[in-house]
């Protein structure tokens, strides 16, 4: 199932989203919302409307600046916040598995010289605690804890192509939302969604996906047929 036909033949980097994409992760992305607007709550910086359909990274950026010029209360506010998120993140992740066939996928990858990042808004911990019990290849990690924007920030995956020295334009930058898709604008990256969790082809479709396609194992297998094809 594809939308389109990018070319996949001449890759030197793949970018993967972690949560929904690799690894079954189960956060309770519910909880995590109500929590944090509780701790706003708490804060005395909650209003009525900031939970519009926002990511809760934007709904806690939205509560910092209601602080005002208090640096101090600032970084009190967003280290429990912090807290919360890596909490609620890690009670799942402890236990999360890759999907059948990642492991093998991303090796694949690597046998065929392709640089392989990982490019999350999960926290370093929680993507941790599976890859201590998981082998999963990758050459860059990159999660909300190492960049100061992340996606559907561009910023997030141009920074991973540029650690892993490649050229955007023959990077693909693979999940499951759309905010993975998004991320990628304006980098010249070709854009890949993943069905493996709720987004929908029509709804990666109406982002600008260049292709959908099942799953990570089905990405990587076309990406090296692609390179096969290529070679003869």
């Amino acid at each position: 199932m594809t939308t389109g036909k990018p070319d996949l033949s001449n890759l030197q980097g793949v970018a993967f989203d972690f949560d929904g994409t690799l690894a079954e992760t189960h956060i309770n992305f519910a909880k995590m919302r109500r929590c944090i607007i509780e701790h706003l709550q708490r804060w005395d910086v909650w209003e009525d409307g900031m939970d519009d359909g926002r990511y809760v990274l934007d709904i806690i950026d939205m509560g910092a600046d209601a602080l005002g010029d208090a640096p101090d209360r600032v970084a009190e506010f967003r280290a429990e916040a912090d807290r919360i998120l890596e909490q609620i993140e890690i009670e799942t992740c402890v236990t999360a598995e890759p999907f059948p066939g990642v492991p093998e996928a991303l090796d694949d990858l690597r046998s065929h010289g392709l640089k392989v990042a990982i490019v999350t808004r999960n926290c370093r911990a929680g993507v941790q605690s599976v890859l201590s019990r998981h082998h999963l290849h990758y050459d860059v990690l990159l999660t909300r804890d190492d960049v100061h924007l992340v996606k559907p920030d561009p910023f997030h995956l141009a920074e991973a192509v540029r650690l892993m020295g490649v050229d955007p334009r023959r990077t693909v930058m693979i999940g499951d939302h759309i905010s993975d898709i998004q991320g990628a604008d304006g980098l010249g990256v070709i854009t890949i969604g993943v069905l493996t969790q709720k987004t929908t082809t029509e709804q990666f479709q109406e982002v600008g996906a260049d292709a959908v396609l099942p799953d990570v194992p089905t990405v990587v297998k076309a990406i090296i047929e692609a390179r096969g094809c290529a070679s003869v």
